[in-house]
């Protein structure tokens, strides 16, 4: 019955081709297209944040916004995304799997589904279920920072974006460059990776690679994982024009014990995740001009073991979309005008055959009264095959207190359309509902902001209320799973974050940053005295904090703590760590996470692993 998860040859080689195409591509056609140039523009030194088409620095951003630069991520003992969001206060990450192989993120009490995850802004959101939403073909040395925007984001992504999005922006390279790590580790872990950027004239070409496997964390359990990733990334600059197309790659290989059953724990899956895109960034007049287009295909094979008998559920998913934004500057403001068309296509051995489209249209505008206050609202207009056209409007502000500390506030309507598991699963034990409704929500926040050299400071509170609430309830403990749009639901909280550099204002080196950040949620859901599957499992209380020291001028230690409180009363605390040392092109360091073997479930029943030790060793070049 292992014969569903074959592994084609073909597939080994298939990455390496598509990247070989796209260099030549990138380096010898179109530099004739699009003729090459020495001119350069000016910059504005502006950090375009998530939440909005319109540039504007993170100090003026009128939502609560954390930003996880290069740097930082490198400290991190984390070897994938999910690790390196799980040290990010007011995200909850549930992973059932070591090291990247599978996990569900939400944000201030969303769910996995109503979190909207993205590369370079193009949307990686599964229309079958939000377990692979993290399937994410990028490696952790690409990544140039992630964005990770608390609060909702319908009037500018459109659906999913109800408790938040976070988008993972990939590095741009201005020289050549070779760099390459190898990771040993417990559990006969292995992770190891390269990366290289070539530049030509004004194209630069960036691929890297990685293989991450170990036997896994639990003997003669099912743990043991094989993830590969390969991504490449080419630019075009052409004055201030520039002319972007990616790739990526992942599939994972592992055991799935107890992923989705305690009953029959006996599971493994198998996922593929492939994405091509490509955008651009140039001006006709006045107008800035920003198209877009991605193609992404997602394979699942799952089988659980029940009884003697190896049962198979087989799926396949393509999403095709593009995208056009529009920026324009007047005496008015600044105004964004887009539209954007998408399909997505299932194909399931389970579920059937089935296929929706969506058309968007989006506009957002900030006009600034006065120097020191900027207001924007917007709105986009969805229209789903399924379910028609909707509306989402939304409004925010941003006033300058003082030089360093900014007031803002938000509200804003959003929207989650049910992915294909919660319309057409049928089994047993779980039944889905072709006739649910879109989730929808008005989402409030304010806050104030504080930033300067010696310290950063953010507080804010929020409220969302929600309606027609997605969830698998059952009145009997011997009922099946039945998937309803419950009645409402809302979520109150507060967030306070403090960043300090230590050596701005005391004379030493050693403590270089510390950061701590809470987060408090309130949830009340009407389940009209059904049992639910999910409305309890949110985190009430988060604490997080880091510290980076430098012992000697070259060995950086960071010490990472979190704490995590649940409704239902569960609660862990859980102290990595990262030590490195540096010299010259060349790092070696050790990482352990839960150093004191605390035992814990993130997700459903999937046991955690307790310590685990990891030595390896960087060159960049």
């Amino acid at each position: 019955m292992s014969g569903c998860f074959y592994k084609v040859q073909k597939k080994n080689t298939f990455p390496v081709k598509i990247i070989t195409v796209l260099f030549l591509i990138f380096n010898f056609v179109l530099p004739g297209i699009c003729g090459a140039s020495d001119n350069k523009s000016n910059r504005l030194d502006t950090v375009v944040v998530t939440g909005t088409w319109i540039p504007q620095s993170f100090s003026d951003t009128p939502q609560t916004i954390s930003i996880i630069s290069h740097e930082e991520i490198m400290n991190l003992p984390a070897g994938s995304v999910t690790d390196i969001l799980e040290y990010v206060n007011g995200v909850d990450v549930k992973q059932r799997g070591a090291h990247g192989v599978q996990a569900d993120v939400g944000i201030r009490g969303s769910s996995y589904e109503q979190t909207l995850i993205l590369i370079d802004g193009i949307t990686m959101n599964d229309p079958q279920t939000g377990h692979h939403n993290m399937d994410l073909p990028v490696n952790i040395e690409d990544i140039d920072r992630i964005e990770v925007l608390k609060g909702p984001g319908a009037r500018i992504y459109g659906p999913n974006a109800m408790g938040g999005v976070i988008n993972i922006i990939t590095r741009d390279m201005d020289k050549n460059k070779l760099g390459g790590y190898m990771k040993f580790g417990e559990h006969h872990l292995l992770d190891t990776g390269a990366q290289g950027v070539y530049m030509n004239g004004n194209i630069s070409n960036r691929v890297s690679a990685s293989l991450r496997s170990s036997t896994g964390h639990i003997r003669n359990k099912d743990t043991d994982f094989d993830i590969r990733t390969v991504n490449y990334k080419g630019k075009i600059k052409n004055g201030s024009s520039k002319l972007n197309l990616g790739f990526g790659y992942t599939d994972k290989d592992f055991g799935a014990y107890k992923f989705y059953s305690d009953t029959y724990p006996d599971q493994r899956e198998e996922t593929e995740s492939l994405l091509f895109y490509s955008s651009a960034d140039f001006k006709i007049g006045d107008v800035k001009v920003i198209p877009k287009i991605h193609w992404k295909r997602h394979n699942d094979k799952f089988k659980i073991l029940i009884g003697n008998t190896w049962n198979h559920n087989d799926h396949e998913t393509e999403v095709i979309g593009a995208l056009i934004n529009t920026n324009v500057t007047s005496s008015m403001g600044d105004t964004s005008v887009g539209y954007e068309f998408s399909t997505e296509d299932m194909k399931s051995s389970n579920m059937g055959n089935h296929d929706r489209y969506r058309n968007s249209l989006f506009f957002e505008h900030k006009f600034y009264p006065a120097e020191i206050l900027t207001v924007g609202f917007g709105m986009s207009a969805v229209y789903y095959s399924n379910w028609g056209w909707e509306y989402w409007p939304g409004a925010d502000i941003n006033f300058e207190l003082s030089e360093n500390l900014n007031w803002f506030g938000s509200c804003e309507k959003s929207f989650r359309v049910p992915t294909f598991t919660d319309l057409y699963y049928n089994t047993p034990a779980n039944q889905g509902d072709p006739t649910l409704k879109p989730e929808q929500a008005w989402a409030y926040e304010t806050g104030m902001r504080w930033i300067d050299k010696v310290f950063n400071a953010e507080l804010s509170l929020f409220y969302r209320d929600s309606e027609n609430i997605i969830d698998w309830t059952r009145l009997l403990a011997s009922d099946p799973w039945q998937v309803r749009n419950i009645s409402e639901s809302t979520t109150k909280g507060a967030e306070i974050a403090l960043e300090l550099f230590p050596e701005s204002f005391l004379n030493t080196n050693l403590i270089s940053i510390v950061k701590f950040a809470y987060t408090y949620l309130d949830i009340e859901r009407n389940t009209s005295g059904l049992e639910s599957k999910y409305s309890l499992d949110q985190i009430r209380h988060q604490l997080n904090g880091t510290f980076i020291m430098d012992w000697f001028k070259d060995m950086k230690h960071t010490v990472s703590i979190r704490y995590g409180k649940r409704m239902t009363g569960d609660e862990h605390t859980i102290v990595d760590s990262r030590l490195a040392y540096t010299l010259n092109d060349y790092e070696v360091f050790l990482e352990a996470t839960n150093i004191f073997d605390v035992s814990y479930i993130e997700s459903g029943f999937a046991p955690m692993p307790d310590s685990w030790l990891i030595f390896g060793v960087k060159v960049n070049l």
